[in-house]
């Protein structure tokens, strides 16, 4: 009897406040679950655009530089290419390119004679808005990336 007497006298006040904070607290973590795959999706998708594009800049030679042979003496063969038409080539594929219907910003484009890289990214914002959070800065974001190309000859 004193038993069910003590289980009695403990059990006071209630469960809910603690089911409502767990309840918001995984709210918030599937709503940034949810942001944060969402991000790292559309930054695959701007990377494989980036790629792309690069891939196919890089393969403007510089002709007068490839038939005079500048590193005819070198042990490692590269394809010297044309800088200039390549950034004219990698604008007009990423200005054709939209992820996640957003526009692609073209941030830095570096040509040498043997390589290139670039940079890019896109501006929006987050699919899932956090209700309690109304700030701007914590809504949007800013996803880039930088790739690469060389022309490394290879012989057949």
């Amino acid at each position: 009897m004193a038993i069910k007497k003590w289980l009695k006298a403990q059990s006071r006040g209630s469960l809910i406040p603690l089911s409502f904070g767990f309840f918001l607290l995984a709210m918030s973590l599937s709503f940034i679950s949810i942001n944060i795959a969402s991000a790292y999706s559309v930054k695959k998708e701007l990377t494989n655009v980036a790629e792309s594009a690069i891939n196919k800049s890089a393969q403007s030679i510089n002709l007068l530089a490839y038939y005079a042979e500048l590193n005819r003496f070198s042990s490692s063969k590269h394809v010297p290419l044309d800088c200039s038409a390549a950034n004219h080539k990698f604008a007009l594929l990423i200005s054709q390119a939209s992820v996640a219907g957003k526009k692609v910003l073209i941030d830095s484009f570096d040509c040498g004679l043997y390589e290139i890289t670039a940079q890019i990214s896109i501006h929006g914002k987050l699919p899932v808005q956090i209700p309690f959070i109304q700030m701007g800065e914590l809504n949007e974001v800013i996803i880039s990336t930088k790739v690469g190309a060389s022309s490394v000859y290879i012989p057949n």
